[in-house]
């Protein structure tokens, strides 16, 4: 689980700050709180309708309580600064009119003001003693102020006010007890809310987050236990409770606290999460699809969440071949519920071709790029199944038609002209590099342009035109793995500048580590510089690593092990490439001729 119990200490001053704000109950939901360490905050209503209501003025002058009534108007209308000069103006008719310096503080203290607030108020509750609402403005005024000790007795003698019960106030006095130290009292005054109000789930929340922050959580368990058996529609608290049961590693609890959130609200989003979570660590994986699929399945569930938790399903081989059923009912629940959603659409397609589905996959992206303008990514997945399924005709219409709508992405230029390459159509692939290359921003992308099109000259047999855009490529990025491969590879093929060649294969291999390819080639730039041991070492790392059975390394670790004088082994590789559709085949039975 996510967290510790303790990282989420309760705070009078939020709870006042929440108050003038007019929230409600401000749950912490990072990561290391979440649901479990909520901490109520008071809703501490003060407002001067309130008060214009319930507190009757004394008789004034007429021009003071026109200035007052003004003042009141002016405040409820948003319009604070004229609103405290009204106010302004009754003080300066009546000094001790308490009303005037009751709502002028209001005003002060939203506006930041709090020494000058603390001093209005402080007169007003100096005038009449015995109304609450000035103490409450007053006491609320010192938390903000972080004057404990002087906000302590007032909110000590509004708990005892006969003359009405406010439950914030008994939030408030807990909380300074708290930040106080003094833990038992803090406990102490939510146990006498709770006699006089019942069961209630901020008082609850509070007392559990004390408990938890002072170490207590047997306690805390044990409160929450008792608040769910008295309140069995409440929905909030049993997941709170399950997660604590988490906490304390009960999972069989666990289990069936969240079956009875769900049982309670099917669509509780929160629960079946976790839920989930739970039958998965179990290894239950039934349980775990059919939640997941529950879950899919609410509208509540934002898009994107259901998107990346699908991914997540889909990043073991092992895992996705395994439940491959249950992952396809939840892509075809998604595709279902989200048709017009392109991220949707891409998803599905993916898990197609990873079933064996391309033309399924194709069908429906196909479908998606008859809109008047398709998204960039429904293109470039389109391309990469046609280019997949080896139909460059197919690639270069829709790169065409990618193009007219995004004329500046660089990747349906590679995708075109990797097809018209396949086509052995060169020039058309180059021309289709050089407008990538016009407009074109950023050096790593140019140096790619310019090591694909030296690949291209390379195929042509123009090796010095080749050669002459592999630099221009490791001008704009020295780091270009597989230009450095290539040039590299093609340099050896000729026997020449090895050295320099050896060079480029070494910062191949350590750019991209484990990479068959790369090391196949500074393997063969070892075999002829005649280094044949140490080209036999570092192909005994790439065969391995070589998951497509590449007939081209085959043969070359056959050549090195002739080189070696190790005839036997020889053969067998040579033999191995033949076997893996090696072309020239020619060449493989010239080499299997030379053995006696």
């Amino acid at each position: 689980m996510r967290g510790s119990p303790t990282e989420c200490r309760p705070s009078p001053q939020a709870a006042v700050e929440a108050s003038y704000e007019g929230g409600k109950s401000e749950k912490f939901r990072n990561d290391g709180c979440r649901r479990l360490f909520t901490l109520p905050v008071a809703v501490l209503y003060f407002s001067f309708f309130i008060f214009h209501f319930s507190f009757a003025s004394p008789q004034s002058p007429d021009s003071l309580t026109i200035y007052y009534t003004d003042g009141v108007r002016l405040s409820a209308s948003g319009e604070a600064s004229a609103a405290l000069e009204k106010f302004e103006h009754a003080l300066k008719i009546e000094p001790d009119h308490d009303p005037s310096l009751f709502e002028a503080a209001n005003i002060l203290s939203a506006a930041g003001d709090l020494p000058e607030a603390l001093e209005y108020s402080s007169r007003a509750a100096a005038l009449d003693p015995e109304n609450r609402w000035y103490r409450g403005q007053k006491a609320r005024l010192l938390v903000y102020l972080e004057r404990f000790d002087e906000a302590l007795p007032l909110f000590e003698s509004m708990v005892g006010d006969a003359s009405g019960f406010d439950p914030d106030n008994y939030r408030m006095l807990s909380l300074l007890y708290y930040q106080l130290g003094r833990t038992d009292d803090a406990l102490s005054a939510l146990d006498e809310a709770e006699v006089r109000m019942g069961p209630n789930g901020d008082i609850t929340e509070l007392k559990r987050s004390i408990l938890i922050d002072a170490g207590r959580i047997e306690e805390a368990v044990a409160v929450t236990e008792k608040y769910v058996s008295q309140t069995p529609y409440d929905e909030d608290n049993r997941l709170v409770l399950a997660e604590m049961y988490s906490y304390e590693g009960r999972d069989s609890l666990q289990m069936e606290t969240l079956k009875e959130v769900v049982a309670i609200n099917p669509d509780n989003a929160g629960a079946l999460i976790d839920l989930a979570d739970l039958y998965l660590r179990k290894g239950q994986a039934g349980l775990y699809f059919a939640t997941v699929k529950q879950l899919f399945l609410l509208d509540g569930v934002e898009v994107e969440d259901k998107i990346e938790h699908f991914e997540k399903l889909t990043r073991s081989p092992a895992f996705y071949r395994n439940n491959y059923r249950d992952i396809n009912d939840l892509a075809l629940v998604l595709v279902t519920h989200y048709p017009a959603n392109s991220r949707v659409v891409e998803l599905y397609a993916d898990h197609a071709v990873r079933s064996g589905d391309a033309e399924g996959a194709l069908a429906m992206l196909k479908t998606r790029l008859k809109e008047p303008e398709p998204a960039l990514s429904t293109f470039l997945k389109t391309i990469e199944i046609e280019a997949w399924l080896k139909r460059p005709d197919s690639v270069a219409l829709y790169s065409d038609r990618a193009l007219t709508l995004y004329p500046a992405e660089q990747r349906i230029y590679m995708l075109r002209s990797g097809a018209l390459q396949f086509m052995g159509r060169m020039k058309e692939a180059r021309k289709t590099l050089d407008r990538a290359l016009k407009v074109a921003t950023a050096d790593s992308v140019r140096s790619e342009i310019y090591g694909a099109r030296g690949t291209l000259w390379h195929e042509e047999g123009k090796d010095k035109k080749a050669f002459a855009d592999y630099e221009k490529a490791l001008i704009y990025n020295p780091g270009n793995a597989l230009v450095l491969n290539n040039y590299a590879y093609y340099l050896a093929v000729e026997g020449r500048e090895l050295d320099r060649a050896l060079g480029m294969a070494s910062r191949a291999v350590k750019i991209q580590e484990n990479f068959a390819t790369y090391l196949d080639t500074y393997a063969w730039v070892l075999y002829k510089q005649g280094d044949y041991a140490g080209a036999k070492k570092v192909m005994q790392q790439a065969l391995p690593l070589d998951r497509d059975g590449s007939a081209e390394l085959l043969i070359h670790y056959g050549d090195i092990l002739w080189a070696l004088g190790d005839e036997f082994m020889a053969s067998t590789y040579w033999k191995r490439a033949r076997e893996a559709g090696y072309e020239p085949a020619a060449e493989i039975e010239e080499r299997l001729s030379r053995i006696k």
